[in-house]
């Protein structure tokens, strides 16, 4: 069996895995097997993994560049870097769990890399579009749209799988007190972790307005719970959150590639739109499920 200094390749696999209910079919079946050889390799040479967060922005960067000339094949080079890129940024939290190199500033460089490897990408297919003689305004208000959309679709789906890892894991960690500590290393750090606090901070303060606007739905069962509530909280939301993560971030680096191949760049963005109103009925159907959980929950109690 292959062995490297943090154990068999079989145990170093699971070890690399987020929590059961985390990650989607997609990710599970075709970016964290990937992800976890970038990563088991790196971890022999020693590479750290805001390294490898870095090697994912740019990656991302270099497949916007490649869409400026808005040709099929220039869509598709793009696609399969946007592709690399995504493994590597699997690889990245994949390498600190295998390793134990885990810092909270590398989890929020981690998320910046992410927005900026989609800003990079969108760009460079709203350049490529304009290229390829799209009409200047329906291009641009059609990458806006999809943009916005991605934006809406993933931040409700991490919220999501926030929360379900705060039941699984029985954490009590107060929202208001995470943001009042990011605050305060905001005041504290200097240079480009004083950046990254910021945006984290910027981050909560989003995030924490989706747990209001989303009401029960977008809300943790309230730790501590009793084991048979955890039980069926997680038998509850997992089937949920496999079907959820069909509009997550790895879906939509998928779907670009589809699109890409079938030389239709610009159905994407208007996926994207489709996704985010599933995203909505998402969170309306978990709120009904949620509700009649704690409802029973309580009753019981």
């Amino acid at each position: 069996m292959l062995r490297n200094k943090n154990g068999s390749f079989i145990a170093s696999y699971k070890k690399s895995m987020k929590i059961r209910g985390m990650d989607g079919p997609i990710d599970l079946y075709i970016y964290r097997p990937i992800g976890f050889l970038i990563a088991w390799i790196l971890s022999c040479a020693g590479i750290s993994p805001n390294t490898v967060t870095l090697c994912s922005a740019v990656l991302g960067l270099a497949a916007g560049i490649c869409a400026f000339p808005g040709t099929a094949s220039a869509f598709i080079l793009c696609a399969v870097l946007f592709q690399v890129s995504n493994c590597f940024d699997c690889a990245d939290g994949q390498l600190a769990r295998l390793t134990g190199c885990y810092t909270k500033e590398g989890r929020i460089l981690d998320g910046v890399s992410d927005y900026a490897v989609n800003v990079f990408v969108y760009v460079g297919a709203l350049i490529g579009l304009l290229n390829a003689e799209h009409g200047r305004f329906p291009a641009l208000l059609l990458v806006l749209a999809g943009g916005a959309a991605t934006v809406l679709s993933c931040m409700y789906y991490d919220r999501a799988i926030t929360n379900f890892a705060c039941v699984v894991h029985g954490k009590t960690e107060c929202e208001e007190d995470e943001l009042e500590s990011s605050r305060d290393l905001v005041a504290s750090s200097r240079g480009w972790r004083r950046l990254l606090w910021r945006a984290y901070v910027f981050y909560l303060i989003a995030q924490k307005s989706q747990g209001e606007a989303g009401g029960p739905a977008n809300s943790v069962v309230i730790p501590p719970i009793s084991e048979e509530a955890k039980k069926a909280y997680i038998e509850l939301n997992h089937p949920m959150l496999m079907a959820w993560s069909f509009t997550g971030p790895s879906a939509h680096v998928l779907y670009f590639l589809v699109c890409a191949v079938i030389g239709r760049i610009e159905l994407y963005f208007l996926a994207c739109v489709g996704v985010a109103l599933l995203t909505c009925s998402f969170l309306l159907v978990q709120q009904v499920l949620n509700l009649k959980l704690k409802s029973k929950t309580f009753a019981k109690d």
